[in-house]
């Protein structure tokens, strides 16, 4: 509990003047204080209340002849505020007063801050012409003061709440809204009469259950709530918010689970209809749909539908009855545990079940049933024949032999049944691709019956899988093509294509290129495009390519492939232009040079291959006295030179392969006599050129074209291994040839591994497995692929104790081979009659104050075994110390100390073994056991002390704490009641423990509370215990109005020189609170002190604080 408190403190402020004496100042000293002033004013306050300001407000003067007046000249268009003076000493204040005459009130709601414009208009008596003014801003701030109670909004609530609603927690949050500030707009909340049932939170308006709601008791509740706020009253009569009224529609759910009552006939059939076994009643306990029933039926315990429930002759009754009549077989009566499952409309529905036992009494004839209408059967395509398909079984309440047979379907022969065992097995090879699927009309009938057999008939849906034995196959025989050279790497070449009849991956295909050597190309492997990695060039590279083509498909575990040769003859395109061997050709001709004299012969190379070179000259020459030869090149003289005026000549040439033309060539002719050049002597011309080489690069170019085309492409054959099915499956000469197995061995367990192995490779060294023979009745499986030999059936000795397999291994090969051996199966006798409890499950009660020994029941057990085989030993198999059983007798008695709080249900697993030496066989019986109730637990608090704060201003009627004690025990000593006690300011809801405040809070009287909470069971003898509760009360801050002074200025005078403590004034405040520490206060000076000659004491006497003051003209009016 605290000592000390925080007194949040009031303020008030006065100015107090000393007039000691003035001194005269000049006019343009004249200015305010400050040039902004703030001030506060309550709302809603009287006229002629003064604006509060935290320092003084106006204008110093020195000359008293000077007279100030203020005037607000803007900011208060609504005319709220009027500025007054009042000379003190040397200064003129500036009082903010509420103006009278106006009848509207200031409200902060509406507006909290205005921004007034005060001018001061400065004059003198002595000197008329002297007017001055001066200007300042006050901030008038509205303050709040609690005038508005908390509206609600909305005005009423409606909820609807299911009654199965959680304890505190949330129904409805209600909401109301208090314009006022700090704790004038806090709002509390309370119902406005005392309920148990509901609380409402105080701050937030939460609206929760403290008791559980009943549809049945209270459909609807009313409840009125009250919201105040926490501030202080603006007005003593202030009427109280207008409360909110809260409808809370209870919603009936669905309580309960529909009841099944049920009664049964004997195996006699009711006289009134022989077809109805039990009669059935379901009754609901819950209200309006939740308590309809929506369905009755039997959800287990009649696979075959034999059974169904129909409306019985009353309400809520049903027939559990037969379908149809049946047929009865006198010497055996068939039981069923059918269970039924009842639903009501609630939502969530609720159902139960119920467990209901018919015995048929048969007549003379039973129909048969195969245990499915449809089988749906997968099997894969290379399943070899003798291949187990399915093991069909038709079921009978008789002994009776039953005879399978296939009806239709298997036109082909491609599926055998074994008449005596309904074994389904593979007759021929299945194709997939030829046909996928088979549809099997089977039957069974019992051929000992009289008249019309007893006949049952089911359809098997055989799907073939399919395996990867199909090649790709390539869909054009196109073997040959053509490519012009010169096309930009990447143009296709050619587009394969290839199909598979396989499906998914097996018939998935891609392609790839299989040459050795590199060829300038590649395939997509998706598309089948062959496409030219670079440009091809018929001159210089191969003309002709032979490309292997394979396609491969996908299939596991090997991929089957086709390959395809195909040739690509490059095509040679003009690509090239004719070049001149030598240019630059210069020399000299004889004037005396006959006609048809050979001047030079040109030669021109067109790197093409077999392309032809015509020559002419550029252009034409029409002096006739020059010809080119288109052919052979030759330049040769066509005039007579002597005659002709011709001393020098240009020639211009080019060569052309009839589509390219080379680059002009000019050749330089001199005309002379013979006799000036000693070169030409007897020749007629003489002429020289510059070689450039291009012969050079010709002979390369065909010396590569020569090289590259040496050899034709080398393509790798198909590997035999792959493509022949040479060998026959062989299995080792070590595998063994008989084996022994318990018939106890599990199914799944392997026996035997008899795989063999084919010296092929690839699919033709790839082997299935098959049990040709020697497994009628499908006891053994044997893996298709490992070859390994497992148990699928339960074995049974008596049945068969012995089995000759006939085995054999194929391979997938073309065409298929296949070798056999058989191996013979021993079946060991082990024991196999395991002892059997008389019951499957015992029930039993027990009080839990029970003593040691008390007997529960002797457990009794038989086994057909003889000898010790059938020396019977029992033990409990749980682990529990409560209980103990007699190893001989198995009597179980109690054997330690019960305690149902601890375990309220023992389900105890009891064991009875035989004594065989090497393998006992046991069995086990259930023991359920329920501990009755005595009161033996007090009621518990999780803790031994709660501690709570609250405020002291929360309204009565607010939950302080939800308290709640745990019993363990059942019914009515397991049902808790509470109790208070030591303040009568707080209450506990006596069913639900819900501490509530009954009295208002004073902080102030009553800091700390303790009260002893008491929770009692309904036993015989009651239990109770207790825990404490301490309560402490937070003190909320009630100090509302500041102190204030009557007058904003107080006029007190001392004469100068006066020694220390001489009284100058006394100054009196006041504070609105009620008596007490929120009204008491203290006085101290906050500013104006001049040198601090003067103090103020806690009774507001202020005295002189130095001895003298000195110098009367530096302290004047302070």
């Amino acid at each position: 509990m605290a000592k000390y408190r925080y007194l949040p403190w009031g303020l008030a402020l006065t100015i107090l003047f000393l007039i000691l004496h003035s001194v005269l100042a000049t006019p343009d000293d004249l200015e305010f204080t400050r040039e902004q002033y703030n001030v506060t004013i309550p709302e809603n306050s009287i006229p002629k209340t003064q604006a509060i300001s935290s320092e003084k407000m106006g204008i110093f003067v020195s000359d008293p002849s000077l007279v100030i007046r203020y005037k607000i000249v803007a900011g208060d268009t609504d005319k709220f505020f009027k500025a007054e003076s009042r000379l003190v000493g040397d200064f003129w204040f500036l009082i903010i007063r509420v103006r009278t005459g106006n009848r509207a009130v200031l409200n902060r709601e509406y507006q909290d801050t205005y921004r007034l414009t005060v001018r001061a208009t400065i004059t003198s008596d002595l000197r008329r012409a002297l007017k001055l003014k001066a200007q300042t801003e006050v901030i008038v701030t509205v303050t709040d003061t609690n005038d508005i109670t908390p509206t609600f909004y909305p005005s009423t609530y409606e909820v609807s709440v299911p009654e199965d609603k959680p304890l505190h927690t949330s129904i409805l949050q209600i909401s109301a809204h208090d314009p006022d500030l700090g704790i004038n707009g806090e709002i509390y909340y309370n119902l406005a009469e005392p309920s148990l049932q509901f609380a409402v939170h105080p701050t937030r308006g939460i609206l929760t259950l403290t008791r559980n709601l009943d549809y049945k008791e209270e459909p609807v509740h009313k409840l009125v709530i009250l919201a105040r706020d926490r501030g202080v009253k603006f007005r003593a009569t202030e009427l109280a918010s207008r409360p909110t009224t809260v409808t809370v529609k209870v919603t009936p759910v669905n309580l309960y689970p529909p009841e099944i009552f049920v009664r049964q006939f004997s195996t006699l059939l009711s006289p009134t209809d022989p077809n109805i076994y039990a009669v059935v009643r379901v009754i609901d306990k819950d209200l309006g749909i939740h308590g309809e029933l929506d369905a009755l039926e039997i959800i287990d315990g009649d696979p075959s539908g034999l059974f169904q429930v129909t409306p019985g002759n009353k309400l809520n009754e049903y027939n559990i009855e037969l379908v149809h009549p049946m047929m009865r077989d006198n010497t055996i009566s068939q039981d069923y545990t059918i269970t039924l499952r009842a639903k009501d409309k609630g939502t969530p529905p609720s159902t139960t079940t119920q467990v209901v036992s018919v015995k048929l009494a048969e007549t003379a004839d039973t129909t048969l049933t195969f245990d499915q209408a449809d089988y749906d059967i997968e099997i894969e395509e290379i399943s070899p024949p003798g291949s187990r398909v399915l093991h069909l079984k038709a079921s009978a309440s008789n002994d009776r032999p039953i005879v399978y047979k296939i009806e239709s379907g298997n036109s082909n022969g491609t599926f055998s049944i074994h008449t005596k065992s309904g074994l389904l097995t593979l007759a021929t090879p299945l194709d997939k691709e030829v046909k996928p699927y088979y549809s099997l009309t089977v039957s069974a009938y019992d051929p000992s019956s009289r008249g019309q057999k007893r006949k049952t008939t089911a359809i098997v849906n055989v799907r073939v899988l399919d395996n990867n034995d199909n090649d790709p196959v390539f869909n054009s025989s196109v073997d040959s093509i053509i490519f012009d050279e010169n096309k930009p790497a990447g143009s296709v070449v050619y587009t394969a294509y290839a199909t598979d009849k396989d499906e998914g991956d097996n018939g998935y295909i891609t392609y790839s290129l299989a040459n050795l050597n590199p060829v300038p190309f590649t395939m997509d492997p998706f598309t089948g495009e062959i496409r030219a990695t670079e440009i091809l060039d018929y001159e210089t590279m191969r003309r002709e390519y032979i490309l292997k083509v394979r396609a491969s498909d996908w299939g596991a575990p090997y991929r089957r492939q086709a390959e395809m040769t195909l040739k690509v003859r490059l095509r040679d395109v003009n690509d090239h232009r004719p070049l001149f061997e030598k240019v630059g050709c210069k020399g000299y001709v004889s004037q005396s040079a006959p006609i048809n004299t050979e001047i030079i012969t040109l030669s021109a190379i067109d790197f093409d291959y077999g392309s032809t070179v015509k020559y002419r000259m550029v252009p034409s020459n029409d002096d006739s006295c020059f010809r080119l030869e288109p052919t052979s090149g030759v330049l040769r003289i066509t005039c007579d030179l002597a005659k002709m005026n011709i001393r020098e000549r240009i020639i211009n040439v080019s060569a052309t392969d009839g589509t390219h033309f080379a680059d002009v060539m000019s050749i330089q002719l001199k005309v002379i006599s013979s006799g000036n050049n000693q070169r030409l002597a007897d020749k007629g011309a003489l002429m020289e050129c510059r070689d450039v080489g291009v012969t050079d690069r010709y002979k390369k170019q065909l010396n590569l074209a020569k090289a590259n085309n040496r050899h034709n492409d080398i393509t790798e054959p198909t590997p035999t291994s792959f493509s022949g099915n040479k060998y026959s499956p062989e299995f080792p000469l070590g595998l063994p040839t008989e084996v022994w197995v318990n018939e106890s061995l599990p199914v799944g367990s392997e026996v035997a591994s008899v795989k063999a192995r084919d010296k092929d490779r690839g699919y033709s060294g790839l082997l299935v497995y098959v049990i040709t023979s020697g497994d009628e009745y499908s006891f053994f499986r044997i893996d298709l692929q490992s070859g390994k030999l497992y148990v699928d059936a339960a074995l049974d000795r008596e049945f068969i104790s012995e089995y000759v397999l006939n085995i054999s291994a194929f391979d997938l090969g073309n065409p298929q081979r296949s070798t056999s051996r058989t191996l013979i199966v021993h079946v060991d006798d082990v024991n196999d009659n395991k002892p059997i409890f008389e019951k499957n499950s015992y029930n039993f009660v027990i009080m839990e104050n029970a003593i040691n020994g008390t007997s529960i029941v002797r457990l009794r057990a038989n086994d057909k075994d003889e000898g010790v085989n059938a020396a019977l030993t029992f033990h409990l198999e749980t682990d529990v110390d409560e209980f103990h059983i007699d190893p001989s007798t198995g009597l179980l008695t109690v054997f330690g100390t019960l305690d149902r709080e601890r375990v309220d249900t023992y389900h105890l697993k009891a064991r009875v073994v035989d004594g065989s030496p090497d393998n006992p066989l046991s069995s086990t019986t259930v023991i359920n056991i329920r501990v009755l109730d005595v009161n033996d637990n007090a009621p518990y608090f999780s803790l031994k002390q709660y501690w709570v704060k609250v405020r002291e201003d929360l309204p009565l009627g607010v939950v302080v704490i939800v308290l709640v004690a745990n019993d363990p025990d059942l019914e009515e000593g397991g049902k808790v009641t509470y109790s208070l006690t030591g303040s009568d300011t707080f209450t506990i809801d006596p069913l639900m423990g819900v501490v509530r405040l009954s009295k208002m809070l004073d902080f102030e009287s009553t800091q700390l509370y303790n009260v002893t909470i008491t929770a009692r069971d309904g036993g015989d003898p009651p239990l109770e215990s207790q825990a404490a509760l301490v309560v402490e009360v937070e003190d909320v801050n009630e100090n509302m109005y500041p102190p204030s002074f009557d007058d904003v200025v107080i006029v007190g005078h001392v004469k100068e020189n006066q020694p220390k403590g001489t009284l100058v004034t006394k100054v009196t405040a006041h504070d609105a609170d009620p008596p007490g520490l929120n009204s008491q206060f203290t006085y101290s000076i906050l500013d104006g002190d001049g040198m601090g000659y003067f103090y103020i004491d806690d009774q507001g006497v202020i005295s002189v604080f130095v001895r003298y003051i000195n110098s009367r003209e530096n302290n004047a009016d302070n």
